[in-house]
């Protein structure tokens, strides 16, 4: 009896021993000053949904991310109705010129079409070991039925398991049925909210961490603001 009894123990101290020293998950850092350090180091590698009013500035957040993101691993962009080069324009603004980073095929673009094999396409460069941009899953929505648009998600969190990159997929509040939107939020692995209200005499922005999947989140919004370099956040004081 004795016997048996170690052997439990000895099998249960391996299984906690082998727990404890399990590696965490990698944060990776966004490279927007202040928001590392909200997020505690970066943001984890999962399929990611920002979501936010047309002017909320989640485009800007992802463009930015992406084009730091791209002198270190390779970034495919995929656009549904917006051309590569209006992209390319309104990137410029901010002085993010992807051109140099295209001829190294560090930034790709790729236009999802009606016909195109989205979900095939996208876990292809995903093999590549690219990060992904998706402008827009609304967009998507409008042309494709909404168990296309989960079998996507979930087949990118599958490709990503053992992945070390986050992808980050844009969604426009209120361009969809309004299940369809929180189907998105629950199948993607993580849902930052981009915030805005407008005043006679101001705008005001935040963020809000709704849902991360495998890590800790701030639960305290965060306030931040859009100028000539991007996506800034506003005072470190808040984020302390």
């Amino acid at each position: 009896m004795d016997y048996y009894i170690v052997a439990i123990e000895k099998r249960y101290n391996k299984a906690v021993h082998n727990k404890v020293r399990k590696p965490s998950m990698k944060l990776v850092k966004t490279g927007i000053a202040g928001l590392d350090e909200f997020l505690t180091g970066g943001l984890p590698p999962r399929i990611l949904l920002l979501a936010g009013l047309p002017g909320s500035g989640n485009e800007v957040f992802a463009r930015q991310i992406a084009y730091t993101r791209a002198k270190q691993t390779g970034i495919t962009y995929f656009t549904v109705n917006v051309s590569p080069d209006s992209v390319k324009e309104d990137m410029a603004t901010y002085n993010w010129d992807t051109t140099p980073l295209e001829t190294t095929e560090n930034w790709k673009f790729k236009t999802i079409t009606k016909i195109a094999s989205l979900q095939e396409t996208i876990i292809e460069e995903m093999k590549q070991h690219r990060t992904i941009i998706i402008d827009s899953l609304s967009e998507v929505l409008l042309t494709r039925k909404v168990e296309e648009a989960i079998n996507l998600l979930t087949a990118m969190s599958r490709q990503n398991k053992d992945s070390e990159e986050y992808h980050l997929l844009l969604l426009t509040d209120g361009m969809q049925d309004p299940k369809a939107e929180t189907a998105m939020q629950h199948f993607a692995e993580g849902v930052i909210e981009f915030n805005t209200t407008w005043t006679t005499d101001a705008t005001h922005r935040d963020i809000l961490i709704k849902k991360m999947k495998g890590t800790f989140v701030p639960e305290r919004r965060l306030p931040y603001s859009i100028g000539k370099r991007g996506f800034l956040i506003e005072t470190a004081t808040r984020i302390t």
